[in-house]
């Protein structure tokens, strides 16, 4: 489930009627799945693998364009797959041998096969009226290939052929991988010639990516009572666990605590919504998020009232030994010298476009906390103003003991 479509579960198992019920659970699946054929085929393969097919309740999907207008009349693009059209046409607009390296993230999620963003600033070789930076992100959600030398790289060289697909970041550089995809954003693409030619053709000023026709959904089924609060408890757990894919805050998710709290969560919604009769109902959603905030301990309900207002935040439901731990967050576990696994290294080079930001090297390493059967512990650093950066896909594979010596950068 996702997090936007928390309320929509809430108003579909209160509603007072089964025909209700089924009514607003139809609109609120088909609300989690129309906002994209990435999202729609997510949804498609998730259930299924859950034993609950749904695609047959949801719409069709519907071609995607190319490109989408911001609001402001303001057109941009979208992700397009990288091939060897696409990895040509930037050349025509921008100055890809003159591009400026910005972010490189290389992640290994578990024991998968990493995948990689990096994100270069790209000179504009058509006129425009104003100026504005103009960034080109590149995916590959599968990495066979890492050979990176920073901090100082500059040219990008995409390849795109039927052997995948090579970036050349910088001299020497490479980035490989079966696949890939690119996003531009550039606030003035439509004085591009491919932007005036597709503003052209586009005449029209209302945003594609708000499917007005196919609506509404969930904004008609606001559970209200106590089971809002459970709802917005559960949202807010639900933000909490997503701060995971952020290399800064990771290490501070309480992955565990907010899994203990949450487990079982799904029926024990539906038990709730099943009980009849407001007041009845109202105490079972209230027993729920209490249960859900003492089982999760104090760090879920610090997590939990970190992403809601103050006034919204029930903590007349906490127990005396749940109050939430005062002071800042924990920070990173130093990496110790013992053997290690590299599972995300995020490389920030200097700018000033459009404020100035020093270069910095973030890196966390999977590291056995004690015995061989103990769980492992995730080490974070983080270094301002790195010297060099060598890095090839071993890192992400062979285990090797961090040097820890004070000073060293």
């Amino acid at each position: 489930m996702w997090d936007n479509n928390t309320h929509a579960l809430f108003g579909a198992v209160t509603a007072p009627t089964r025909w209700a019920r089924e009514h607003r659970a139809r609109r609120a699946v088909r609300w989690l799945a129309d906002l994209g054929n990435r999202r729609r085929a997510w949804v498609v393969e998730r259930t299924a693998a859950a034993g609950v097919p749904v695609e047959r309740l949801l719409l069709p999907p519907v071609p995607e364009p190319a490109h989408l207008r911001y609001w402001g009349d303001t057109i941009d693009t979208r992700f397009a797959d990288l091939d060897p059209e696409s990895a040509a046409w930037p050349a025509a607009e921008y100055d890809l041998p003159g591009a400026e390296f910005r972010r490189l993230a290389v992640e290994r999620p578990g024991s998968g096969a990493p995948y990689a963003r990096i994100v270069f600033a790209l000179p504009r070789r058509y006129r425009q009226a104003a100026r504005g930076p103009t960034e080109l992100a590149l995916h590959l959600p599968e990495l066979t290939g890492l050979r990176f030398a920073g901090p100082d790289v500059a040219g990008l060289f995409p390849q795109a052929g039927p052997d995948g697909v090579v970036l050349g970041p910088g001299a020497g550089g490479e980035l490989r991988g079966p696949a890939a995809s690119l996003e531009l954003t550039d606030l003035h693409w439509e004085s591009s010639p491919t932007g005036r030619r597709y503003a052209a053709a586009h005449p029209e000023r209302a945003d594609p990516r708000i499917r007005r026709a196919r609506g509404p959904y969930w904004w008609a089924s606001e559970p209200g009572g106590r089971a809002e609060e459970a709802a917005r408890v559960l949202r807010a757990a639900m933000l909490g666990i997503r701060m995971v894919g952020h290399s800064s805050v990771v290490h501070r998710t309480p992955v565990a605590a907010i899994a203990a709290g949450l487990s079982g969560a799904g029926r024990r919604i539906l038990d709730a919504g099943a009980v009849r009769g407001r007041p009845e109902q109202d105490a079972a959603f209230r027993a729920l998020t209490a249960q859900w905030l003492h089982r999760g301990g104090p760090d879920l309900v610090r997590e939990v009232r970190d992403h809601l207002p103050g006034d919204l935040f029930p903590g007349d439901l906490l127990p005396a030994d749940h109050a939430c731990p005062d002071g800042p967050r924990p920070e990173p576990v130093p990496p110790r010298p013992v053997p290690s696994t590299l599972m995300l290294l995020h490389h920030g080079a200097a700018h000033h476009d459009p404020a100035p930001a020093p270069s910095f090297l973030q890196f966390q390493l999977a590291q056995a906390a004690g015995g061989p059967d103990t769980p492992w512990q995730l080490a974070g650093h983080r270094l301002e103003h790195p010297a060099v950066l060598h890095l090839t896909l071993d890192a992400f594979h062979r285990p090797a003991v961090p040097d820890v010596t004070p000073g060293r950068r």
